[in-house]
């Protein structure tokens, strides 16, 4: 995969982090589009894929924003040519029915996925809440494999295991929104589940051991706003968040063998 870094300036998330300002990323710019914000029209993702392409943006590691625009996940994955298995650290399941045909949402995108993409053979949902089988139509349910919050409390190796054996395809994409993570890791405008990052990232570092990742993308930022830059609870909850990326973008270059400088810190994973 390629190892650039990209990220999408949906709401202005991004502007007010530093994770990424001393590495080399690809900014696309998308503030002024209309209609994108929960719920995104498909002619408006036809015109966000065709900036992508404009752009150069073709795997690696992509920087969604907050989650509600996690619905990207699906344009990225769109692009894949051979099959795949998603890995979906999430705190829902994405796989409410859209509100309409001619939309995609940040709580549909999954659904829209598992019946769009024909390379999507399997997803695994690391994360979610106790109740999320509820929200897993029969029409794709021997697609998905969920693993509720509570499950991640007992050993998070035997858990991953389960997953790399039951993997059916060579490749893997890995979706991240923060919001499956424990408030004292990150903070978004959803409700949060219980996972602590460095738990997450153990994850996610056996994954790079065992298989081959062939895009990864990041979502779950904090809403931003005017009052930003003045309350004091916003601007803590943003250089959380920044603290986060900057580890998660750590240890992802590491694995992928673009960051020469050791750090005890990711050896610990």
């Amino acid at each position: 995969m390629e190892h650039d870094i990209t990220l999408l300036n949906f709401d202005g998330a991004y502007n007010k982090q530093s994770f990424y300002r001393d590495k080399r990323y690809n900014w696309i710019e998308l503030e002024a589009m209309p209609n994108t914000n929960l719920l995104c029209e498909k002619d408006n993702l036809k015109l966000i894929a065709d900036k992508l392409i404009e752009r150069g943006s073709s795997g690696g590691i992509h920087y969604l924003g907050s989650g509600n625009f996690h619905y990207i996940s699906y344009l990225l994955q769109s692009r894949i040519k051979k099959p795949y298995t998603l890995i979906l650290f999430d705190h829902h399941t994405d796989t409410l029915p859209s509100p309409s045909e001619s939309l995609i949402s940040c709580g549909s995108w999954l659904l829209d996925s598992l019946q769009d993409l024909p390379m999507l053979r399997k997803v695994f949902i690391i994360g979610v809440g106790e109740e999320a089988s509820q929200h897993i139509p029969a029409s794709i349910s021997n697609k998905v494999v969920i693993y509720p919050e509570k499950s991640l409390q007992s050993n998070l190796i035997t858990i991953i295991q389960s997953i790399l054996n039951n993997i059916p395809t060579d490749s893997v994409y890995i979706s991240m929104d923060k919001d499956v993570l424990d408030k004292k890791d990150a903070l978004t405008g959803w409700d949060h589940g219980t996972l602590r990052l460095k738990q997450m990232m153990k994850m996610v570092k056996m994954l790079f051991r065992n298989e081959d990742v062939n895009g990864i993308d990041i979502c779950g930022e904090y809403p931003v706003n005017p009052t930003n830059d003045y309350r004091r609870q916003d601007k803590d909850a943003i250089e959380k968040n920044n603290r986060a990326n900057r580890f998660i973008l750590k240890c992802f270059k590491q694995w992928l063998g673009r960051d020469d400088r050791s750090s005890a810190m990711l050896d610990v994973i």
